[in-house]
């Protein structure tokens, strides 16, 4: 009776915290020591999706949580923690300036949370990604139902991501606003960015802002890495090894430059190489790859007090992959008509620098960003030899002024040019002997202006509505592209957005599809006269709600996006098994012509029914479907239904953390194989679950952590078509829809000096 009445009183105390709003002011102090308030200020609870906007006089109100920690950051104005006190319950904040292009900065918290901006935006922080071992960004998803994680073939180890039931080809990856992953990156690119060298990842659903471009379709994802001058970490060591035979090692050094520490630089490195070969289901060929690469980056962030502030980096990669039959060696057995393997080099130079300029007032500035990109790979697939290169630039002017009473305009416009050369040659199919096809050398300018302008009122309502206007040489064609956000704070723990626009992509099929090179099939391509870019609108509308519990804040989140194609390049696999169509799709909204359409709902709960335990539980649904010949069929290869569920325990101070997922990947459609008497395969793959679990033991300052990944151990049997005969008609790795390798443990150690 006792434990039962102290136990009510820790619940009444507990729910009676709650119950007390906090509320408070963010203002800012000029160079006179005058004050005046700063306008939407994000306002956020730490550990917790429960957060606000600050108002046309600088006030907010705020539930309270069981966390005391208040994270507060604005654009152009430097992030700040403070710890609040339960006693409380009124505070006064002064914000200093940072000089920052465009970019809120914000301190690691655990997991991920939805961002307060007015584009739906989920972003995985640093704690998050250290839940699993996320030894580069392809790995860096699986606590989430938003991006799915596809495999490329079942020889190479190519992995890709799909969004809104679309592949990731629809979303646009981005390395600190620039674009990073495009064309021959496509295939391997996500394998280039180390989980380690990561601080956040942002993922935004529906097309996005149109100073990024044109191409977002579907999402975005914008990858920051760990900068000097935030990063607390002098020192950063991580090893990594599995039972797979793959060992990893990645180091991060940062200093400062010069006594007034305005300039500071950090060094990135990693390696790693898959040592043993491993054939568990014993057909002769490698489960994974030998993968080696080398990966190193040099960063320098500098400023110039109340003028200036920019970063500059400079990365280079070096990834070297052998697969295939377990006897082959690509030294001694290239083109070799006896035995098969796959030999990839992949090398990549990265030079990207942003800067700001202060103008008059420290709302108005002009930023620029100039990037390069160098991709060269050499390789062969059996007897398919592949030259391939691309060479990229990419610059970027804009123009930002706050204005207005209580700067609630903003005003985003400038200028962007975007340059892509590339060439790719691959030898043909089993069919066609010797046959070989070209793209030829291709170029593709493409100047462009945008503007974008948003208009805020008091914390309730943002709107932001955009358009750009960009011209491809390639095409010879205009590209409009209209934009369109909007986030409503219906109440305080309500928020509602809606999105609307449209898209373009370039579509370069030889270069974005090599993992199909791991069949004997042969390439139908349209003809070159022929191509057109893809053109798709889509619109959606989300909705988060947050409630009290008494370990925490929870929250709903449910969405709906809408994709509709006027024109899409497909890649057929189903009208012949021995052969790869790639044509057009073109219609209308009155469904005239062949058209293409994605249908994706998701909703996502957030627990916290005890301090310290966060349960997750997420649904998601894509309809996917294209029209040809005048009927539907379901997209291949995509699961319309995936389900997760992810809990995640700390003791007091993290010194123990507990960390256990479950995927569940429902029925998918499987390319029509029939023609193929070699294959086994059904018209629907089943449903199958992927059980994944990670702990980790934190010490002053270094950490242990072991876990292991499909514990479950489910195989895809058979993965490779025909396997005894690699250089028959039948022979296809390219139909891969679950794991090939069974459960697999890892073990690593962080050392972080500050």
């Amino acid at each position: 009776m006792k434990k039962l009445a102290l136990f009510l009183l820790f619940l009444f105390a507990t729910f009676g915290v709650f119950s007390q709003d906090l509320r408070g002011k963010i203002l800012e102090i000029n160079e006179k020591g005058d004050t005046t308030p700063v306008v939407s200020a994000s306002i956020q609870w730490l550990h917790t999706a429960v957060g606000t906007l600050s108002g046309a006089d600088g006030t907010f109100t705020l539930p309270r949580t069981s966390t005391d920690t208040l994270l507060i950051s604005f654009p152009t104005y430097e992030t700040d923690t403070l710890t609040i006190a339960s006693s409380q319950n009124n505070i006064t904040v002064f914000l200093s300036k940072s000089h920052t292009l465009a970019e809120v900065r914000v301190v690691s918290q655990d997991g991920s949370y939805i961002s307060v901006q007015p584009i739906l935006t989920t972003v995985i922080t640093t704690q998050g990604l250290r839940r699993a071992a996320c030894c580069n960004l392809a790995e860096s998803f699986e606590s989430t139902v938003a991006v799915d994680m596809e495999y490329s073939d079942a020889i190479t180890g190519a992995k890709q991501i799909a969004m809104l039931g679309l592949s990731g080809i629809y979303s646009q990856i981005l390395l600190e606003n620039v674009p990073y992953i495009r064309i021959l990156t496509q295939q391997f690119g996500l394998g280039f960015v180390p989980g380690s060298w990561m601080e956040s990842i942002s993922i935004s659903k529906g097309v996005s802002s149109v100073t990024n471009g044109y191409e977002a379709i579907t999402g975005q994802i914008n990858v920051d890495y760990k900068k000097p001058e935030t990063n607390q970490e002098r020192l950063f060591l991580n090893l990594y090894g599995n039972t797979m035979g793959r060992g990893e090692m990645s180091l991060n050094t940062r200093f400062n430059v010069g006594k007034k520490e305005h300039a500071s630089t950090m060094l990135l490195l990693s390696a790693a190489d898959q040592f043993a070969k491993m054939d568990m289901n014993k057909d002769g060929f490698l489960d994974v790859p030998r993968n080696q690469q080398v990966n190193v980056m040099n960063r320098w962030d500098y400023d110039v007090p109340s003028k200036m502030e920019g970063r500059t980096l400079v990365g280079f990669v070096w990834d070297n992959r052998v697969g295939g039959q377990k006897k082959y060696n690509w030294k001694n057995d290239f083109l070799s008509s006896e035995i098969y393997g796959v030999h990839l080099d992949n090398k990549r130079l990265d030079i990207i620098t942003k800067n700001g300029i202060l103008l008059k007032g420290e709302d108005e500035s002009i930023g620029t960003i100039a990037s390069y990109t160098g991709t060269w790979l050499k390789g062969v697939f059996g007897q398919r030899p592949v030259e391939a290169q691309q060479h990229s630039a990419y610059l970027n002017i804009l123009y930002s002024n706050k204005f207005g009473k209580q700067k609630r305009h903003k005003l985003t416009a400038g200028g962007s040019a975007q340059y892509d050369y590339y060439t790719c040659l691959f030898g043909g199919g089993a069919s066609t002997g010797t046959e070989r096809y070209t793209s030829g050398k291709v170029h593709e300018a493409v100047p462009g202006i945008f503007g974008e302008y948003s208009f805020i009122i008091d914390k309730k309502l943002v709107v932001m509505t955009g358009m750009r206007l960009d011209y491809n040489f390639y095409y010879r064609q205009l590209f409009w592209t209209p934009r369109f956000h909007i986030k409503w704070q219906a109440t305080e723990s309500l928020a509602i957005r809606a999105s609307a626009g449209k898209g373009y992509r370039s579509a370069f099929p030889e270069v974005e599809n090599l993992s199909l090179l791991t069949s004997n099939r042969s390439f139908d391509l349209y003809p070159r006269e022929t191509k057109r870019p893809e053109e798709a609108y889509n619109a959606g509308i989300s909705l988060v709600q947050t409630f009290r519990m008494p370990g925490g804040n929870g929250s709903v989140a449910v969405d709906y996006f809408y994709t509709h194609f006027l024109n899409q390049t497909l890649i057929d696999l189903d009208r012949d098994a021995h052969s790869i169509y790639v044509y057009n799709l073109n219609g209308d909204f009155n469904g005239h012509g062949n058209v293409s359409r994605s249908h994706s709902a998701q909703v996502e709960i957030t627990l916290w029914p005890i301090a310290r335990f966060e349960i997750l539980l997420a649904y998601r649904f894509n309809d996917v479907r294209y029209q040809a010949n005048g009927q539907w069929r379901e997209k291949d290869l995509m699961s319309p239904h995936k389900a997760l569920v992810n809990l995640n325990y700390s003791t007091r101070y993290d010194k123990w953390k507990f960390n256990l997922t479950l995927q569940v990947n429902g029925p998918q459609r499987l390319p029509d194989m029939s023609g193929n008497p070699a294959s086994t395969l059904p018209e629907y793959a089943p449903t199958y679950c992927i059980l994944n679990g990670q702990i980790t033991k934190k010490f002053r300052r270094w950490e242990i952590y072991v876990g292991a990944e499909n514990m479950l151990n489910y195989k895809q049997k058979n993965p490779i078509i025909d396997a005894a005969n690699p250089f028959g008609e039948n022979f296809d790795a390219t139909v891969v829809y679950a794991p090939i390798t069974g459960i697999m443990g890892y073990a690593g150690v962080r050392v972080t000096l500050k």
